[in-house]
């Protein structure tokens, strides 16, 4: 019993002192991050609207896995609101890995037009920001939720990203 609390000891002090060695200049909360984000590709139109798919980079720069279980989010493309987005479907995030979340993201045909048909003609530049809320779980700290704010400049590959523990 004694040994299994010196393990978990042990990886709590590296799960610390690897954060705080490994923490980018973006910010990041419990050592994940959001590396990147874009729409990658078109899943269909129709008289609803435009459904893209919508990809979210996700880093874990820590010792100990963990799984995004839920984020709601919503997208701006050139300032303008598009839409709401979600991803439900729970998404593992390895230990000291990366990890590709998509989610299908319906850009109503009523108001989503303008930046629909921007997309389009401008052939993807666009600066893109994704703001909401993500449920993060880790076997040693539980469930946390994360507010985000992340901006992708067009015609650059950085992303920015703010994050909060409410």
């Amino acid at each position: 019993m004694a040994l299994f609390f010196v393990i978990v000891l042990a990886v709590l002090i590296g799960v610390v002192l690897f954060d705080q060695e490994g923490t980018p200049p973006s910010g990041q909360v419990l050592g994940i991050s959001v590396l990147d984000f874009q729409p990658v590709g078109l899943q269909a139109v129709n008289g609803s609207g435009t459904t893209f798919l919508v990809a979210f980079s996700i880093k874990n720069t820590t010792p100990v896995g963990a799984t995004l279980l839920f984020a709601a989010y919503n997208l701006y493309g050139d300032s303008y609101y598009l839409g709401h987005g979600v991803i439900t479907s729970p998404v593992k995030i390895p230990a000291l890995g990366s990890v590709q979340a998509t989610t299908a993201f319906l850009l109503p045909l009523a108001g989503g037009l303008r930046g629909s048909w921007a997309y389009f003609l401008d052939g993807g530049n666009i600066s893109w920001r994704a703001q909401g809320k993500a449920t993060i779980t880790e076997p040693i700290l539980g469930a946390v939720s994360v507010q985000f704010n992340c901006t992708s400049i067009s015609g650059s590959s950085s992303i920015s990203c703010s994050y909060a523990v409410p």
